[in-house]
């Protein structure tokens, strides 16, 4: 079943590998699932692994409307109730991170009892008046120029230099996306604060963040932390942003750590 149908004529692509307990994958602005490749073939031994590609990026369909927090969570609600998933563990890079926060959030019914935030685009993206002048920069620069502003994007999150192929690759799995669902992404992380959503969250959390991550600081997961009740940090301390790339070795090993602790978490 690569795609599941959200809405009128709205599917998700959605790789789903192995058997056992659910990991479900959120990729961020403006990559696809297909970052997690490397994490999901490993898991997939022992888990069920779901990677989902947002509506208006990678192989899912891209409407016009619902390009939004609160759709994109919808549709990864849908997902996970088409599929009958319990005791899900819900992965979340950058936005994908905000989005699985928010998911949380406005479904509270799901069957999600672990929380992995890598990297991750909350409480805020933009808090401050400089962050918010920055971001706005961003949204005009690429709607002027998406190819070189998905390029300098992809790159400044490297702490060190990926080769020029994995570049060009991860560069077309920004292509991927359309404009509109680009700039839709650039605008929710503009304007959303997940403040009081994240002081809500009542099940195991684990905080993955590169230490060099110039996209989203390091002070971001320490932020995280003090706001989620129970949440533990992991340091990544060889990456910027784009930690699942650079380290995905230890990323996936982290990961199958989290997923086999047989954590009780009460709110």
């Amino acid at each position: 079943m690569p795609f599941i149908k959200v809405a009128e004529r709205v599917n998700l692509f959605v790789q789903d590998w192995g058997t056992g307990e659910p990991i479900v994958f959120i990729h961020g602005w403006p990559l696809s699932h297909r970052i997690f490749e490397y994490p999901m073939r490993v898991l997939a031994q022992c888990y069920r692994v779901i990677g989902i590609d947002l509506r208006g990026f990678g192989q899912s369909d891209k409407p016009w409307e619902g390009n939004d927090y609160d759709t994109w969570s919808n549709d990864i609600a849908q997902v996970i109730r088409a599929l009958d998933l319990r005791e899900v563990m819900l992965v979340g890079f950058c936005m994908g991170g905000a989005i699985a926060v928010n998911c949380l959030a406005t479904h509270s019914d799901l069957p999600v009892t672990k929380l992995a935030l890598l990297a991750a685009t909350v409480p805020a993206a933009a808090p401050t008046p400089e962050t918010q002048k920055l971001f706005r920069g961003f949204i005009e620069q690429n709607l002027a120029d998406p190819a070189k502003f998905v390029h300098d994007f992809i790159a400044g999150g490297f702490q060190n230099p990926p080769s020029a192929e994995s570049l060009r690759w991860l560069e077309e799995r920004g292509a991927a996306a359309s404009l509109h669902a680009q700039e839709r992404g650039l605008e929710e992380l503009l304007n959303c604060d997940l403040t009081e959503e994240m002081a809500q969250i009542g099940i195991a959390t684990r905080i993955f963040h590169g230490l060099y991550d110039r996209v989203v600081p390091f002070t971001d997961a320490e932020t995280q932390r003090r706001l989620i009740r129970g949440a533990e940090i992991v340091r990544f301390e060889k990456s910027g942003h784009a930690l699942y790339w650079e380290e995905k070795e230890k990323l996936t090993e982290e990961l199958a750590g989290f997923a086999f602790e047989k954590i009780a978490w009460v709110a």
